[in-house]
């Protein structure tokens, strides 16, 4: 069996790590097909427990002796400063761990190490994917103008160009970041979510630099008063930053016969406590089944739009309580996410789920009635913006 994966961003190395580790012992080749001129968001990243577990599974890779090779700091959770007047830190449940680290050199250190010990499997392949063709047996990829065929393909090429087949949330309040890398090490072992006027900002230590992203909504906010606030921050007006524009996006769907999207091809709602890479996980782990014929393409993309929603409705559950910041911003988010929240069912099974006493808690990745978080973790998180929603 022969898959292709589109793309090697995050999600692209993930996606051929979880691939060539769950196959073991299966005649399975994966090829990474990526174009170098294409560029990444290299602004360093967050991740949950999913990433350190499967690049330690596939490549051997481990987040503490090897931290050098990807500037990687030890995450023991998220801060949220500013939306409470006691600030708080939702963590990573033990035993497991997640870690920043930084994505320009993700390709190149895992790669290096797939190709040592999986080289019978693995196969890295230079060149733009130009057309995605597929009818019932298998799909043709055209690469720098030459015919590949594949019996599967992941397509982690990132953004979608044309919206038409997706949905887009209305009510997600974020729809533009503008980014500030400081040149100096990140001394602190947590992702801050702050709070401002005009959103939030989050902030990522890595070893040699860090990464911060003021995130806005530019209907609301302009982009001259956002870098007005971010400079008032920081104290400066030296600030080198970076402009990026995004809507709150979920595919309608996700697996069509033997190509599914993932990464920001998928679904991209926001940063928000790093919940895309369990979401990105959790496609791995349906397309894998879907392949081996435990799961059906309808069940796949029912299960998709179903943890879309929970992801939506985690999301809300943060903000319908809003921040210190008395704002248009805030005032409108809190109005939007607590509308959504009201006479939603699977919002309130959620709830059922997680005050039923025979809950158990299980890790991150598990598709459960509380997706994206395990109970505990969602608890910790009412406790600290002082909701009343669970026992």
């Amino acid at each position: 069996m022969k898959i292709a994966v589109i793309g090697t961003g995050t999600v692209g190395v993930m996606s051929v790590c979880h691939l060539l580790h769950y196959s073991v012992g299966l005649d399975l080749q994966v090829d990474c097909i990526h174009d170098p001129e294409k560029n990444i968001l290299g602004i360093g990243e967050s991740t949950n427990i999913q990433v350190p577990d499967i690049l330690f599974k596939a490549a051997n890779f481990n987040g503490f002796q090897d931290s050098d090779e990807l500037d990687i700091t030890i995450k023991y959770g998220v801060k949220y400063k500013n939306w409470r007047k006691k600030d708080f830190i939702s963590p990573i449940v033990p035993p497991a761990y997640a870690f920043h680290f930084n994505n320009f050199k993700l390709k190149d250190v895992i790669f290096k190490r797939l190709k040592l010990y999986k080289k019978n499997n693995f196969k890295e392949i230079i060149g733009d994917v130009s057309s995605i063709k597929q009818n019932k047996k298998e799909v043709i990829l055209t690469v720098n103008k030459k015919k590949l065929k594949y019996d599967y393909v992941i397509d982690c090429s990132g953004y979608p160009k044309d919206y038409s087949d997706y949905t887009i949330s209305d009510f997600l309040p974020l729809n533009h970041a503008l980014v500030h890398s400081i040149q100096e090490p990140g001394d602190w072992n947590f992702t801050y979510h702050q709070a401002t006027k005009n959103g939030w900002m989050f902030g990522i230590p890595l070893k040699t630099r860090q990464g911060w992203g003021y995130l806005f909504n530019n209907n609301i906010t302009k982009i001259k008063d956002a870098e007005e606030d971010i400079s008032k921050i920081f104290n400066t007006k030296k600030l080198d930053l970076k402009e990026f524009k995004f809507k709150p996006y979920r595919t309608n769907k996700v697996l069509n016969n033997r190509v599914i999207k993932n990464g920001n091809k998928a679904i991209f709602y926001e940063p928000m406590e790093a919940l895309s890479t369990v979401f990105y996980d959790n496609i791995n782990r349906m397309f894998f089944d879907y392949i081996f014929g435990r799961m059906k393409e309808d069940e796949v993309n029912d299960e998709f739009n179903t943890m879309a929603k929970q992801y939506e409705n985690f999301i809300c559950f943060v903000y319908h309580g809003g921040s210190l910041f008395n704002t248009s911003f805030w005032k409108d988010t809190i109005i939007k996410t607590s509308d959504h929240l009201k006479n939603n069912e699977l919002w309130d099974k959620t709830v059922k789920y997680i005050n039923d006493p025979k809950t158990v808690d299980m890790h991150l990745g598990n598709k459960t009635e509380s997706f994206p978080f395990i109970p505990r973790s969602y608890r910790i998180i009412q406790k600290g913006l002082n909701y009343g929603y669970f026992r």
